[in-house]
């Protein structure tokens, strides 16, 4: 977050608001837990085996080798600091947001799990519809996945993925962040 508010960045935002033609901007967000728990596994597999952050759709041993890799599970924070990254990624994204408006930057905001988790792909003719360009109707989510040179490397769920996810629950359990969990 520092370096999108720097001074430097700000200015830059600031012509990107005004220039013409507009420069549009993709804003992806994704749920804050996921996100973690991605760069622990990534993290975790680069510093035990060398593994790439991701594999190729024709990889069939790398994908191999990230899912001998998930069997390990990582574990979040929980209690006080867990909520305190949470509030603060909240902070983040909603001065991201804030950011753009102020400078009048042209932006679409859009869902990773909506992207590349559901079985429709109104998200992504969003994106086309606003970028004014590709389908912007009937366009199948199938025919999104056949371009997709990456493969998934993990499928399993957050309850399978954390080690500590009890204690993960507890602590989300009743606040702003339950749905997290669950989404």
């Amino acid at each position: 977050m520092q370096s999108f508010d720097s001074e430097y960045a700000i200015e830059g935002l600031k012509a990107l608001g005004s220039i013409d033609p507009k420069v549009k901007v993709v804003y992806l967000t994704r749920n804050p837990l996921d996100r973690k728990i991605s760069n622990l596994r990534h993290d975790l597999s680069k510093e035990a085996s060398g593994l790439p952050a991701h594999c190729e759709v024709d990889d069939v041993e790398c994908q191999k080798r990230h899912s001998a890799a998930a069997e390990v599970g990582v574990n979040l924070p929980i209690g006080a600091e867990l909520i305190q990254w949470l509030n603060g990624n909240t902070r983040n994204d909603e001065k991201v947001k804030a950011i753009l408006r102020e400078n009048h930057v042209d932006y679409v905001e859009v869902s990773y799990e909506k992207l590349y988790k559901s079985d429709s792909a109104n998200e992504w003719m969003k994106i086309f519809s606003f970028l004014g360009v590709g389908p912007a109707k009937d366009l199948k989510v199938e025919d999104v996945r056949a371009t997709f040179d990456l493969a998934p490397t993990h499928s399993k769920g957050r309850n399978e993925t954390l080690s500590n996810f009890v204690h993960v629950e507890n602590t989300l359990k009743g606040t702003e962040f339950e749905h997290l969990l669950y989404g």
